[in-house]
C-alpha cells in the first residue's frame, strides 16, 4: 500500500471513530443526568458547574498562539470544570464523557500532539501521569484497585483537538463497547497507552513508534 493510499485509509478510520454513538451515559434520562461518584458523594456535571478561569502559565509560556479549544480554556475564555492543576498541567472533566469518570489532562505549554513530545518533556508526562493517578485515587479508588481504568493519548490523525491531551477513563468495564474496544483501545494505530509513551521517552526513544506524515 503506497503512502497516499495509507493516509486515505487512516483518514477514513479517523472519521468513523469520530462518529457519535449511543453509550450508557448518553442513554441516561433527560431529567436525570449521569454524575461522577467516588462512592460517597457525587461530583457535579460539567454543564452545571463549569466556570471560566485564567490558569497561570509556567514561566516563559504564553497562551496567545494557542488557537485550540484547550488554549481558550487555559485563557479563561471557555468554561470548564477543573479537577486538578499543577504549575505545568491542568486536569478537567471531559464535556462528553465516555466513562463514568472521564477527565482530560493537558500541558499548559502548547504541544500539538504526541509526535511533538521528546526527551525534554519527560518531567511533563510524569507530572501528567501523577495527576491522572491522583484523580483516579480520589474519584475512582475501586477502579484503581481493580486496574479497571484507561490512560491514553490519541495519535494523529485520530486526535480530536490539536493540543496534547491525556484521557483518564474509569471504570473501563462500564464503558460502551465501541469506546472501550475501539476509540480508546491502547496498542492500536490510533491510540497509545500513557505508560508506553512515558517509558519510550524515559528510554530516549520517540514517544510513539509510528511514521508521522506531513501535516500531522
Amino acid at each position: 500500500m503506497n503512502p497516499s493510499t495509507r493516509r486515505s485509509w487512516m483518514k477514513a478510520i479517523a472519521a468513523i471513530l469520530a462518529l457519535p454513538s449511543i453509550s450508557r451515559l448518553q442513554m441516561a434520562p433527560a431529567n436525570k443526568q449521569p454524575s461522577f461518584t467516588n462512592g460517597d458523594e457525587d461530583i457535579p456535571r460539567l454543564s452545571s458547574s463549569r466556570t471560566r478561569k485564567y490558569h497561570q502559565p509556567p514561566p516563559n509560556v504564553s497562551y496567545v498562539d494557542n488557537s485550540s479549544v484547550f488554549g481558550a480554556i487555559l485563557r479563561g475564555e471557555i468554561p470548564s470544570l477543573t479537577l486538578k492543576e499543577t504549575p505545568i498541567a491542568l486536569g478537567f472533566q471531559d464535556r462528553s464523557p465516555k466513562a463514568p469518570f472521564h477527565a482530560l489532562i493537558i500541558p499548559k505549554t502548547y504541544i500539538k500532539n504526541v509526535f511533538d513530545l521528546d526527551q525534554k518533556d519527560v518531567f511533563l508526562v510524569e507530572d501528567m501521569h501523577t495527576m491522572a493517578m491522583d484523580l483516579l485515587n480520589t474519584y475512582q479508588p475501586e477502579a484503581v484497585s481493580q486496574k479497571d481504568y484507561i490512560l491514553c493519548y490519541h495519535v494523529p490523525p485520530f486526535n480530536s483537538v490539536n493540543h496534547l491531551h491525556l484521557h483518564v477513563l474509569a471504570p473501563a468495564s462500564e464503558m460502551a463497547w465501541f469506546y472501550r474496544f475501539g476509540k480508546y483501545l491502547p496498542g492500536t494505530r490510533w491510540c497509545v497507552g500513557e505508560e508506553q509513551v512515558r517509558d519510550r521517552l524515559q528510554s530516549g526513544k520517540k514517544a510513539v513508534p509510528f511514521v508521522r506524515y506531513p501535516g500531522w
